[in-house]
């Protein structure tokens, strides 16, 4: 008997379009795989950025803390010190910081009021009345410091060294110091060049009615203190306004609920 040979046919329309669909099968299987792994990812997100508002809102929900932040001297008539240039001025060094300042304060919680916004004249007596109108909390005044030699931080409070304010000093001094200063030159109390025993006050600390100090945030006419003010501005300030909450908790004025933000 004669044989045939079988022959095999290939239809190859059919196998392209059998490869399409499995190309398709694949694409649509990782773009499933990614879809789930990135809504995954996105509540980690979430969940960290909320995390971090909650390590920063540290103020007890209903507390209320209000701040007096007082940028030293202002205006054309009152630049306060300058540097040995004269190209720097105090009272535009004194601006910047209060700023910095006010808005980590913001950040933690807490109600802020200043003595001034911009740089414009405000009298000095006029400072500490806003503060008590106002029925502020705490009152911090911003300085930069001068002389022929001298370096370092140093805060002022009331000569006869009130225990809330002298708290509070030293707790701003405790936190500069951590972010870097040139020197500590301690809690003073008076006034510059005055022996305590003259009972002579820096008048933003007499006449305010509420826990105050002044801070002298390094020498303008020192080299070494102005890299550090303008490298640790941010730093200085954060540093000031996390200082301030926690004293206003020792103090009894507020409670904090969230202390992951401490000196």
């Amino acid at each position: 008997m004669e044989k045939h040979n079988r022959h095999t046919f290939i239809y190859w329309d059919r196998v392209i379009i059998a490869l399409c669909i499995f190309v398709l099968i694949i694409i649509f299987i990782v773009m499933g795989i990614k879809a789930i792994i990135g809504a995954f990812t996105d509540d980690k997100k979430n969940d960290a950025v909320q995390a971090a508002n909650t390590d920063t809102a540290i103020i007890g929900e209903g507390q209320k803390l209000l701040v007096c932040v007082d940028a030293g001297h202002g205006g054309e008539g009152d630049c306060g010190a300058l540097s040995n240039d004269e190209s720097r001025f105090e009272s535009d060094d004194d601006l910047n910081m209060a700023h910095a300042v006010e808005k980590h304060l913001k950040e933690l919680g807490a109600d802020v009021l200043m003595t001034r916004t911009e740089d414009k004249y405000v009298d000095l007596y006029q400072r500490p009345e806003m503060a008590n109108d106002a029925d502020a909390d705490i009152f911090v005044s911003l300085h930069r410091n001068s002389a022929e030699t001298g370096q370092g931080v140093e805060v002022w409070v009331n000569y006869d060294a009130p225990d809330d304010d002298t708290l509070l000093a030293k707790n701003i001094l405790k936190g500069l110091d951590k972010v870097g200063i040139s020197q500590n030159r301690g809690v003073q109390y008076g006034y510059q060049g005055y022996d305590p025993a003259a009972k002579v006050n820096y008048v933003v600390n007499e006449k305010s009615n509420m826990p105050s100090c002044l801070v002298e945030l390094g020498f303008i006419t020192d080299d070494e203190d102005n890299i550090l003010f303008d490298k640790n501005l941010d730093a200085y300030a954060k540093s000031i306004a996390e200082s301030v909450v926690k004293s206003a908790e020792e103090l009894n004025i507020i409670k904090i609920s969230n202390k992951a933000v401490q000196n």
